[in-house]
């Protein structure tokens, strides 16, 4: 996907995130990749791969994989009542999970999404080092919420050597190379944080109601 695509999806409005919990070990992935590869392109989409390292045991050290996106992962069940993960899972918005290549319920519930007022607003300017973000509540004070800083490699392509997948050469989109909790925001009124980032990957910052809750607004950094 291109940058001024993904520009584009961090202007609209609503803007809604989707977090694909993939791994190139697992076979029934693939369709999945394929999936958030073609939802990547659409206007008002930020989409991401958060590749997981715990099927690394059955044959195949995934590329992208590390225990913080499965713990990203687990915090998400846990919000929603699940008591096990899954690959390919993808969480919507923070507030929903489908299976990951089910191409009707997942824009089944992004159309349901869209058509919701956003309750904060949010601009990331990049400048050098730092992001510059500014929030704000779109009508009135919203619950307190945290700001995640994500990096990302916007495409690469992966032979698999062996595995469920072996033989298979693989193009992701919107790999997580990195996110970490940066902020907190009170909610009740405009506030504007200079963030730390690193490299020159392309950066998204979301907020997110406490304890990694539903996803209320985000950005892509220009």
């Amino acid at each position: 996907m291109s940058l001024t695509l993904m520009a584009n999806a961090a202007a609209a409005d609503p803007v809604v995130v989707l977090e694909l919990y993939t791994s190139q070990g697992c076979s029934a992935c693939p369709p999945a990749d394929e999936l958030l590869n073609e939802l990547s392109s659409e206007d008002g989409v930020l989409a991401f791969s958060f590749h997981v390292d715990y099927w690394d045991y059955i044959g195949w050290t995934d590329t992208f994989g590390s225990r913080e996106n499965g713990q990203r992962q687990k915090m998400y069940a846990k919000g929603f009542g699940e008591r096990m993960v899954y690959t390919p899972q993808l969480v919507i918005q923070g507030q929903a999970a489908v299976v990951g290549h089910k191409a009707e319920k997942v824009n089944s519930v992004i159309g349901k999404l869209r058509q919701h007022q956003p309750e904060a607003r949010i601009t990331a300017v990049r400048e050098g080092d730092l992001v510059r973000v500014t929030v704000s509540p779109v009508s009135k004070p919203v619950d307190a919420s945290e700001l995640y800083v994500v990096r990302f490699q916007p495409e690469a392509t992966v032979k698999i050597g062996k595995g469920e997948n072996a033989g298979r050469e693989i193009t992701y989109s919107n790999v997580v190379t990195d996110w970490h909790l940066a902020e907190f925001w009170s909610g009740d009124a405009p506030e504007e944080y200079d963030l730390p980032v690193m490299g020159d990957q392309p950066v998204a910052v979301l907020l997110q109601k406490r304890g990694q809750g539903p996803v209320i607004a985000a950005a892509l950094a220009r």
